[in-house]
């Protein structure tokens, strides 16, 4: 693979000022999943000032994706940059939109997970733009709803745009020593009790067999318990909400197999929660895939280590890599306290991330790496 130092006066260095200023003006546009209106026209205006191609998505329930295109020389591969422009909601929050320094650490809601990302993406994809000797296509993908259903990524999946996508590198935060390959699956399941016994009873029950199977390992947990009365305030129906993760081999109907046996133990049925898109299905990517070289020897570049290759949870990246073909890894700064209050990312993690962004695409849109 190509290094570096073959890119003459090309400088791959971030600035720290730069990322700071941008990151504080995204943190401070509120983008709660299904309203990432304003942010999606704040990051197209800035790009399409900077003479970018770029493009929007709409999805059906919330704001817009964005595109944005860069072609490179005629001929070699079409690279990925992938964010989420969506955060949760602000609970428990005083200033969730001023973005505050301290030693290091900016907060804000939405600092880490994701917007740090967003903005690392961002800067990486305008500096790439300077090299002229690259071949092959960079895409820079920011979506909606990925909090929450994934409908952004389901609406660029369908609009067609992702075909003829080599690979692709998502933003999520993974710290820079841990480099997720893969991702877990995730299937959630409802599961009714009704009649008598008490059916809250029989519910409690099934929750606590659940939890002994959590204990020995199985990737299990209770996200919801609802109840229905009868007109004598006596309960007639309890509903349990069932989040399971998948590892790679495991299939959908497998765990709803393994679900429907526990529930019929306590008379329950058991179905697959309903969800506006579908499930992520788990995935993990052989070692020598292009895109994770590509990666690692950038780490070893910019930071002087190879990241570890782990799992990640679930995400758009399982319907990016199991539905679309393309073979995706994640990568991104370090932080902590997502989706709780007093989010914050460490600064110069997210430089170096923009860094290693930059090195990664060099390498696999390099002429000399070439297609596999």
């Amino acid at each position: 693979m190509a290094s570096l130092r073959g890119w003459g006066v090309f400088n791959p260095k971030i600035s720290l000022r730069e990322f700071e200023t941008l990151l504080r003006r995204l943190i401070a546009i509120p983008s709660i999943s299904g309203r990432e209106h304003q942010l999606s026209a704040y990051l197209s205006n800035l790009l399409s000032s900077r003479g970018v191609n770029v493009r929007l998505v709409e999805a059906s329930g919330c704001g817009p994706s964005l595109l944005a295109y860069h072609q490179f020389k005629p001929g070699g591969r079409t690279l990925l940059f992938y964010g989420h422009l969506d955060t949760v909601e602000p609970e428990g929050w005083t200033s969730p939109f001023r973005a505050r320094l301290s030693k290091g650490r900016l907060y804000g809601l939405g600092a880490c997970d994701m917007k740090a990302g967003l903005a690392a993406l961002t800067l990486a994809f305008l500096r790439l733009r300077e090299i002229s000797e690259l071949r092959g296509r960079l895409i820079l993908a920011m979506v909606s709803d990925e909090e929450r259903y994934s409908r952004g990524c389901e609406s660029l999946i369908g609009s067609g745009l992702l075909r003829n996508v080599d690979a692709a590198i998502s933003a999520e935060p993974t710290g820079l020593r841990r480099l997720e390959v893969g991702k877990m699956g995730r299937v959630a399941f409802k599961v009714e009790f009704s009649g008598r016994p008490n059916p809250t009873v029989r519910a409690a029950a099934f929750i606590l067999a659940l939890e002994r199977l959590r204990l020995k390992g199985t990737p299990i947990s209770t996200i919801s318990v609802e109840t229905g009365l009868n007109g004598d305030g006596r309960p007639s129906l309890c509903r349990v909400a069932v989040d399971r993760m998948l590892a790679p081999g495991e299939t959908f109907n497998d765990t709803l197999a393994e679900v429907e046996a526990l529930a019929r133990r306590f008379r329950g049925k058991a179905s697959l929660h309903p969800r506006p898109t579908p499930y992520m299905q788990p995935y993990r990517l052989n070692g020598e895939e292009p895109i994770v070289r590509a990666l690692k020897e950038a780490c070893m570049e910019v930071l002087g280590f190879k990241p570890k290759s782990v799992l990640g949870l679930a995400g758009d990246e399982n319907h990016l890599t199991v539905r679309c073909g393309i073979p995706t890894v994640t990568y991104g700064p370090k932080g902590g306290n997502m989706h709780r209050p007093n989010e914050y990312v460490e600064l110069e993690s997210g430089v170096r991330a923009a860094e290693v962004y930059v090195a990664a695409a060099i390498k696999f849109l390099s002429f000399e790496l070439g297609k596999p």
